[in-house]
């Protein structure tokens, strides 16, 4: 399916610090430095404990100290912001309140309902030690590489997770069917895949007997981050579904990107609670490799021009906020309910598209370094009204959806995201309006190459 800065979570101590700036002065002890600045890099000073924040209280592994960083910074540059307003009151994306966000014990049961169903009766073997260790060896040096770009952030997939695997039994089911699915992914039809894909069928099903279990009570300080980490898992699960059904094309692409939406939203709302202080914790890579405008200090136009966005994109943003403001949306009164149902319909579209423009920002910041998770940050401020749009196929969502393939055409790289922004925007096509084809043409020219 998805910010403020969040300051020195990338080192373990300020040796390192001390070592990257060794060509370059000596640090004046403040985030973020002036070296830092001046050379435009990711600033590592932390600041002395008595200075520092206190850590959430959790007895997740996650929350340990730091591991030493395994390579340098990746570097970033920072063009100027213009006109884009900044992540309200400091929060990430993911925490702002959205309209239909409902209590906690109710997002539990609707997320619940969400999840894929998957049965546990499968051929594999549940003490097939000897394939679960293949599996386990292959994500820790082949699948983890594949799902970010950057280093911190691998490692919390290679390291923090599988050590979260140690004592939540479900993350460590999720780990493996993750790697089954990817090495599924890597075989044509054979018994070789056959067997990867049962065995990721396996322990997913086992996985989410457990999790669907857990979160049906109230998540706590104990138990957030394992939770976090196997839903991050149910969102990759959901973009396999061609590998997990042996197919190479998505069954219905439409229905099953809102069903991706609706999960990612789902998490959204049952870890709201403890999204702040992710910053804290060894998962915080996660959240940093995805919203990058706390870390581009420096103006650099370089990086929006190898950004992998077409350069008349923020034009063709302008039309669709003209094509928003003058949608003939359903006028739906009664005199029960006097409020303007127009009013609060264009709402979720403006809503919709100010998300799809916090997404082109990541994305501009990222230069070639797209983060799967830049483009699913549209999916977190959408509303019920917009999903059940897509759902009947409105054709002022399905434009919004078009454009959105445009950003999915970054990730196709990656192995479980593959084809599937061209899929979804022939699906698209068969299903809009034919009275509103013309708005699929600059998606088709950038998506398609026609």
């Amino acid at each position: 399916m998805q910010v403020a800065p969040i300051e020195g979570f990338f080192s373990s101590s300020n040796s390192r610090l001390s070592r990257l700036l060794s060509n370059h002065g000596q640090c004046d002890e403040r985030y973020p430095c002036t070296n830092c600045v001046k050379h435009a890099i990711q600033c590592s000073y932390i600041a002395p404990s008595d200075q520092a924040e206190s850590p959430v209280s959790s007895v997740s592994p996650a929350t340990q100290s730091q591991p030493q960083a395994l390579n340098s910074p990746q570097v970033y540059s920072h063009p100027q912001p213009g006109n884009y307003a900044p992540t309200p009151n400091g929060s990430y994306p993911w925490e702002i309140d959205s309209p239909d966000i409902r209590p906690e014990s109710e997002n539990r049961l609707e997320f619940l309902g969400i999840l894929p169903s998957s049965s546990l009766d499968s051929p594999v073997q549940k003490e097939d030690w000897g394939l679960d260790l293949e599996l386990m060896h292959f994500f820790c040096t082949v699948t983890s590489n594949t799902l970010t770009l950057r280093e911190d952030a691998r490692h919390v997939w290679r390291v923090v997770m599988p050590t979260e695997g140690y004592s939540n039994k479900y993350v460590m089911h999720g780990i493996l069917a993750i790697a089954a699915v990817h090495r599924a992914s890597l075989y044509p039809m054979s018994v070789q895949k056959e067997k990867y894909i049962k065995a990721s069928a396996h322990h997913l099903a086992a996985g989410l007997k457990e999790f669907r279990e857990l979160i049906a009570s109230p998540i706590d300080t104990a138990n957030w981050q394992p939770v976090f980490c196997f839903a991050s898992m149910i969102s990759i699960h959901l973009c396999t579904v061609p590998i997990r059904l042996g197919v190479s094309r998505w069954p219905s692409p439409i229905a099953n990107t809102v069903e991706l939406f609706a999960s990612v939203k789902g998490l959204q709302a049952i870890m709201k609670p403890f999204l702040p202080s992710l910053g804290r914790t060894q998962l915080a890579p996660i959240a940093n490799s995805v919203w990058l405008e706390s870390e581009m200090r420096v103006h650099s136009p370089a990086v929006v021009a190898q950004s992998l966005l077409p350069t008349d994109i923020w034009t063709q943003i302008s039309r669709l906020h003209r094509f928003i403001e003058k949608y003939p949306f359903p006028q739906e009164t009664n005199k029960d309910d006097p409020t303007d149902k127009d009013s609060e319909h264009r709402k979720d579209y403006e809503s919709a598209l100010k998300a799809y423009e916090n997404s082109t920002r990541q994305l501009e910041l990222a230069g070639p370094h797209v983060e799967a998770g830049m483009v699913f940050l549209w999916a977190y401020p959408l509303s019920k009204q917009f999903h059940k749009d897509l759902d009947a196929h409105h054709p002022a969502a399905l434009v919004l959806l078009a454009h959105y393939c445009v950003l999915l055409q970054t990730l196709d790289h990656y192995w479980y995201l593959n084809g599937m922004a061209s899929q979804l925007l022939e699906d698209i096509e068969r299903n809009i309006h034919p009275g509103f084809r013309e708005w699929l043409a600059w998606p088709k020219r950038w998506v398609h190459g026609r």
